[in-house]
């Protein structure tokens, strides 16, 4: 699998993921499958979900690596 992400401009950390293996009418816009976002508060955390599943982390590449382990084993 072949994903691609964007940060979002927002408060605080966005960041949308999704594939870019998937055929798409041409002009289609991708629809995220997962998002990665910080928590409010303290020291800096993060939070990645995708579908009911949710992973957390002190780095934005620690929740990347757990979400797309998730991904490709077909959670």
């Amino acid at each position: 699998m072949k994903f691609a992400s964007r940060r979002v401009d927002a408060d605080g950390y966005l960041e949308l993921i999704w594939r870019t293996d998937v055929e798409r009418p041409e002009g289609a816009t991708p629809q995220a499958i997962a998002y990665i976002s910080s928590a409010c508060g303290g020291k800096p955390w993060y939070w990645g979900f995708y579908g009911m599943f949710k992973v957390s982390g002190p780095t934005v590449s620690d929740v990347k690596q757990e979400l797309f382990q998730l991904i490709e084993t077909g959670h």
